[in-house]
């Protein structure tokens, strides 16, 4: 296992300073072990808690804000900071973190993708998203953040 400096999750870089796709982890009070993997933004930037999946017709781990509403074999992770278009980051793979709502969160329910980018009340058949509402959000309505279990 790799460890990575807690610090060095929310940097991010117009070059490349990691392998695309390379996974590292971090050990935390708070949150437990993360798994964070390391992409490039493409077709526009992200927000904190936003969800990206692999672009169509890019390289592996180029990836773009999820803009689709059903589950998707091709979500790479959540953002934990923003990340500018073109530019080079880490987003959680696997572990607890915060996740943007799209005005419908519930509280111990698993969440679908949204076409925004957020996340919404969902359910096991129709969103086997990776994405489990700890809390509802915070402020109440779209764009607010929620805690979640979150694993792709």
């Amino acid at each position: 296992m790799y460890l990575l400096n807690s610090a060095v999750i929310s940097d991010t870089s117009t070059t490349k300073l990691y392998r695309l796709g390379e996974r590292r982890y971090t050990l935390d009070r708070t949150y437990g072990t993360r798994e964070w993997i390391y992409v490039q933004m493409k077709g526009g930037a992200i927000a904190v808690g936003e969800g990206v999946m692999q672009e169509n017709g890019t390289d592996l781990f180029q990836v773009g804000k999820h803009a689709v509403t059903t589950p998707n074999a091709r979500m790479v992770g959540v953002a934990a900071h923003a990340i500018a278009e073109n530019s080079f980051g880490w987003v959680l793979k696997d572990g607890r973190g915060y996740c943007a709502s799209d005005g419908t969160t519930t509280a111990d329910t698993i969440q679908a993708t949204a076409a925004s980018g957020r996340f919404t009340d969902g359910t096991a058949v129709t969103s086997e998203n990776g994405v489990w509402a700890l809390e509802t959000e915070s402020p109440a309505g779209a764009g607010g953040l929620f805690l979640a279990l979150i694993h792709f």
